[in-house]
Parts: structure tokens; C-alpha cells; sequence
């Protein structure tokens, strides 16, 4: 779903609850509603809407992003994580303002406490602002605020507290006053009473297993199917939360670069991966940020197999999962943690992240990922366009994805000649493509490759025919496909 596409879903949902339209920027009308939103159940405010729900847009959009984010930053006590994001319709661009429900509640802006009642902005009542306070109490008793009992300050990673606070001061997401490490994270509920709470182990400790065994992520590459028992790959990540998004991208580096794109206008190689890297880092955010910490057997796990890639992570979603694919607010499992990812602009825009992930992997030609909820956990599953390592029945020798392009680009070289370098380049690629998916046809990898037209893939088909490398093996057209021959399986495994 793109920008277009969600506005003109919201223009078709109208105004209500966690919804509100503006013509023009009046600021202290939009952080009047962002209150009322923060001390409800989150909401959205879309401005550049005429009263007859038609987009009329803004003038100087980019000016009034950057200026309403500072302002609603600050006017707006405490803290919370405002989303001001600039769209695009058509010709004309307009401004949405995202909040979840705040986990600090009452807000207040310009001196009262705002609320949502129905369709309108109202000042709170004396009980719903009681209401407000006790609902607070009770958030302050959640897992992610109770103190974790022997931790000092050597046990935290002060440069990713010191990274977190300077980002946040240069985004005007934070008051320079508050950029000592400690003042930093009592100002933001991760320091209380002299003791660190749970989720500042989970986002800054050097070891948070040390202390939460159940903060640890697990990696794995199990090569031959999801019906072997081998691991090529199996590990445990022990680090905080930013260093285990390093870490998960990593594992991805490591094994899932399996093909590379090359233009006529640039000769160096671009890597491709088999799903956008994009979308797997919005799963793994998603995942590390709402799974369940406070369970001892609690776990997440991030799962690579020849035919899919499987994010899982305990803990009850919110929303179905076909409500993950739309537009969607929610209440955070673990809102000082989102907060926190918040303000690294990990989180950047609320509730779009799974749509994020859908976009993605549509522009890839990539089947559709799968959301699977259950009472207590949460599986994001992407099913994969090719096979990747012995999943092709041992045709590329157990060479890894590096070897094998490298020999691939070396067999290339020796066979063919008179073809440009990137012709070249470009062979290699689909060469690489039928190694790890013999029997297709043309138009399959074609697909696979988005290397040209049909006409031109089947230029190279018989290039690689020529020079023995591939053939083809079936009765006709629609029932056979091409398979690399014993001359460059030798290769393959020399």
C-alpha cells in the first residue's frame, strides 16, 4: 500500500475515534487532538483534507513536517513517540500525524489534558482523568518497568545509550538537558529508584541473557529442508536489542546473497537477495520489539530454509493476522521498548511496517508473506522464489553462494567470447539461477532473474546452450526444462 493508496483508504474510513481531518495547519488544533489521541487509544490526524473529505494538499509540506515535529515534540508532556510523516496524492502532498495510545498517560498539552470522546476533542473529565492515572499505575507494574535486582551501570553499553540520546537531541525528539546517560534513562522510566528496569537490559545491557536468559535470538540455516535435521548454520545471539539487529542482518548477509544484478550503465555488481533485506529487517524489528519477555521459556527465533525464510517470536498479537496487512494502530507489547526504537528511527512510521513488508516483497515479484497468530505467538513466514543451498538435490557440489559465483563468473570468462563484460556478467547470473533451480523454463527464469524480455532471455539460453553448459531435457516445451550438464559440474566441483 502505498501513500496514495492509504490516504485515499483513510478518506474512504472518515473521520472517527482514531481519526481526524484538517484542511490547514492550525498546530495547537493538531496537538490538542495528538493528546486526546495519546490519553485514548492512539489516532491519526490527516491534514490537507477539505471538509468534504477532498484532498486539497499543503503548501511548503516539507517546512510544516519539520516544523509540527518539533513542535508537538515539545508541547506535548511527556514525551511520546509523535510520527509526522509527509504523503504524496497525486500532484498535492499532505501531512499524517500517527501516536499510539501512550503508555504515560495523562498528556497534557498547553496546560489540560485533552480526551477522545467519539468523533470530538474534548477536555477531560475529573474522572476520566483518574481513570487515566490508574490505568497508568497499572502500566507501572508491567514486566518491562520492574526492577532488575544486581545490575549496575558497567553491565549497560553506554556508547548504544550515548547513540540513542544523540540521535534523539539531532531529531528533536529530546531536550539537550537530558543527554547524561543516567538523566536520560530515568527521564524515560528505564531508571527508577536507583535500579535499572527490565527493558533497559533488553535495550542496553553488554549481556541481557546474563540476567534474562529468554532475551536470546536464535539464527539458524538448516540447508536440505525443513525435513532435515542438519544445521549448517546454528547460533545464539547474547547482545542487547540494537546489537542482535546487527547481528540478524549479518546471518542474512552470510547466506542469502544468492544472485547479482548488473546495468548496462554501471559495472560494478549489485547483490540481491532472495526476499528484500528491507522487508526481513521490518520482521525482525517488528518481532524483537513486540515478542514477549517476561515468560521464562518465552523465545524468538529466526529460521532460514531451502524454501522459505520463518521469523517467530512469543506473544499474542494484537490484531488478526489479516489485519496485519492493513493500515493498523495498535497498543505496543512493550512500549518503552518501541519508544526506544523510536527514537534510533528504527520505528518510523506507526503501524506501516507490516505494509512495509508486503510492499517489498510485491516490487520483488515475490510471493506474498504469511502472518501466523496464535494465544501465544506470532510466525511471519516468506515463502522463496529459488532453492537455496543442498536444496538443489547437491548440484552446485556444497559449494557456498560466493564460491559457486565466483567459478561460475570464471567459466563465463573461458567459454564465451566476444560478449561485452556485462553480457557476460549477466549470463553468470542466469547460469547461477539454473544451478539452483534445474527444470524450469524460460519464463520461469526469466522471472527469476528479471534480466530482459522472453526474446532476450532466450538469447542467452542458447549462449549457454552453445558452450555446454546447460541442456535441456523433456518431451516438448511445457513439460521439460533446462538442466546443467556433467561438463559444468565438473566445473562446479573442481
Amino acid at each position: 500500500m502505498n501513500s496514495e493508496q492509504l490516504i485515499k483508504s483513510l478518506l474512504k474510513q472518515g473521520e472517527g475515534e482514531q481519526l481526524e481531518f484538517k484542511q490547514v495547519i492550525r498546530k495547537d488544533a493538531i496537538g490538542k487532538s495528538i493528546c486526546a489521541f495519546l490519553n485514548h487509544e492512539g489516532g491519526q490526524v490527516l491534514v490537507g483534507v477539505s471538509d468534504d473529505n477532498k484532498v486539497v494538499g499543503i503548501n511548503d509540506a516539507e517546512r510544516w513536517e519539520k516544523e509540527l515535529t518539533e513542535y508537538l515534540n515539545t508541547a506535548i508532556i511527556p514525551e511520546a513517540p509523535v510520527m509526522v510523516s509527509l504523503e504524496q496524492v497525486g500532484s498535492k502532498q499532505v501531512i499524517l500525524v500517527k501516536v499510539w495510545a501512550g503508555s504515560k498517560q495523562p498528556y497534557i498539552f498547553d496546560g489540560s489534558i485533552y480526551f477522545r470522546r467519539g468523533q470530538s476533542t474534548v477536555k477531560a473529565t475529573s474522572q476520566e482523568i483518574s481513570d487515566l492515572i490508574h490505568n497508568r499505575q497499572k502500566t507501572e507494574l508491567h514486566w518491562e518497568r520492574q526492577i532488575a535486582l544486581g545490575v549496575e551501570l558497567e553491565d549497560l553499553d553506554i556508547h548504544e545509550i550515548q547513540t540513542t540520546i544523540t540521535r534523539s537531541i539531532n531529531e528533536s525528539k529530546l531536550d539537550e538537558s537530558k543527554g547524561n546517560p543516567i538523566d536520560f534513562l530515568t527521564h524515560f522510566g528505564l531508571f527508577q529508584n536507583g535500579h535499572f528496569t527490565n527493558a533497559a537490559l533488553v535495550l542496553f545491557a553488554k549481556n541481557p541473557a546474563r540476567f534474562i536468559p529468554q532475551a536470546r535470538v536464535r539464527v539458524a540455516f538448516l540447508e536440505k529442508g525443513k525435513t532435515a535435521n542438519e544445521f549448517v548454520d546454528d547460533k545464539l545471539l547474547d547482545g542487547n536489542l540494537f546489537k542482535n539487529i546487527t547481528a540478524v542482518q549479518d546471518f542474512f548477509e552470510k547466506h542469502l546473497r544468492t544472485s547479482r544484478k548488473f546495468s548496462e550503465k554501471e559495472w560494478e555488481r549489485q547483490d540481491e537477495y532472495v526476499v528484500p533485506m528491507s522487508a526481513l529487517r521490518e520482521g525482525v524489528m517488528n518481532a524483537l520489539v513486540h515478542r514477549d519477555y517476561s515468560v521464562p521459556s518465552a523465545s524468538m527465533s529466526v529460521i532460514i530454509y531451502s524454501d522459505k525464510i520463518e521469523i517467530f517470536n512469543s506473544g499474542k498479537s494484537p490484531l488478526k493476522a489479516a489485519e496485519l496487512k492493513k493500515s493498523h494502530l495498535s497498543l505496543p507489547v512493550n512500549p518503552d521498548i518501541a519508544h526506544m526504537a523510536f527514537l534510533r528511527g528504527y520505528i518510523e512510521k506507526i503501524g506501516r511496517g507490516t505494509i512495509k513488508i508486503m510492499d517489498a516483497c510485491k516490487t520483488a515479484g515475490l510471493k506474498a508473506p504469511k502472518w501466523t497468530t496464535s494465544e501465544s505467538s506470532v510466525k511471519l513466514s516468506f515463502p522463496l522464489n529459488v532453492k537455496l543451498g543442498g536444496a538443489t538435490d547437491g548440484a552446485n557440489g556444497g559449494a557456498s553462494n560466493d564460491t559457486l559465483t565466483t567459478k561460475l563468473d570464471g567459466a563465463i570468462d573461458g567459454a564465451i567470447d566476444g560478449a561485452t563484460k556485462a553480457t557476460k556478467r549477466k549470463l553468470s547470473v542466469l547460469l547461477k539461477a539454473i544451478v539452483s533451480n534445474e527444470g524450469k523454463r524460460t519464463p520461469d527464469y526469466k522471472g527469476i532473474t528479471k534480466l530482459g524480455s522472453g526474446r532476450t532471455m532466450e538469447r542467452y539460453i542458447e549462449q549457454l546452450k552453445e558452450v555446454g553448459f546447460i541442456e535441456f531435457k523433456g518431451t516438448a516445451a511445457q513439460t521439460g526444462g533446462y538442466f546443467i550438464t556433467d561438463k559444468l559440474k565438473k566445473i562446479i566441483s573442481s
